[in-house]
């Protein structure tokens, strides 16, 4: 088993019978560094090269083969800064969050905070509400219907403060915002156009395709033709002899 320089310095000295104290005052290196050399501590020394130093001082000394101990020294040394930095990375302190305690003033911050935010958030609601585009919603007629009332019957709402208009005619809202007008319609293709305009004369527009088809008028005529032939046949029959 290859023995550590630590060890082989501890061995030369004491078998010279000399203390540290002793080879201190020789070769005027504190006992703090002896120390470490002997017990493969590098961590005391500032660098490697003032480690370097003292190690070929103390070997010399010794009467030891200084480089080839300088040799094995440094497979030591790098080895023993390899497994430190290991060391030192792989224990985590784990993560100590603040404890956060609920006082009085807490929440009186906090609910002075959420008013602050919904008042203005309240305030940006109403103002994106005044420079937008008024809402409005269609409840009748649908998209691209098809009927065969020739009265048709157009219901919304939309915001208070807006204008309806109906194939740009004016109508008049009901308290709530809402609306209801029944409009004539021709035979076949209707396209009709209800906007709502706001005071900033933003506006939204709803345009419908509405298709009116009148009951089959060849009904009505066949219903005719029977009541006109039922009036012949009654017509041509001879009175009875009395």
């Amino acid at each position: 088993m290859t023995l550590s320089i630590g060890t082989i310095l501890k061995r030369s000295r004491e078998k010279r019978r000399l203390t540290q104290d002793d080879v201190s005052k020789y070769i005027k290196i504190p006992n703090k560094y002896l120390r470490a050399m002997e017990n493969d501590d590098y961590t005391i020394f500032s660098d490697k090269v003032h480690a370097k130093g003292f190690l070929r001082i103390y070997t010399e000394f010794l009467n030891l083969n200084s480089e080839e101990l300088l040799a094995l020294w440094r497979r030591e040394y790098d080895k023993y800064f390899d497994t430190k930095k290991i060391t030192t990375l792989a224990p985590q302190k784990p993560v100590k969050y603040p404890k956060v305690y609920i006082t009085p003033s807490l929440i009186f911050v906090f609910v002075i905070c959420t008013a602050v935010v919904g008042f203005f958030g309240y305030l940006f609601y109403q103002y994106r509400n005044y420079t937008g585009a008024p809402n409005m919603t269609i409840y009748n007629p649908k998209e691209n219907s098809v009927v065969d009332n020739g009265i048709l019957d157009i219901t919304g709402v939309t915001d208070l403060d807006s204008e309806v208009y109906i194939n740009n005619q004016k109508i008049v809202l009901n308290t709530d915002g809402s609306f209801a007008e029944s409009l004539k319609l021709k035979e076949g293709l209707n396209t009709i156009s209800i906007k709502a305009v706001n005071k900033l004369d933003k506006q939204t527009e709803f345009v419908k395709t509405i298709i009116y088809r009148p009951p089959e008028k060849e009904n009505l005529t066949l219903s005719e033709t029977t009541e006109s032939t039922k009036s012949m046949q009654v017509g041509d029959t001879a009175p009875l002899d009395l």
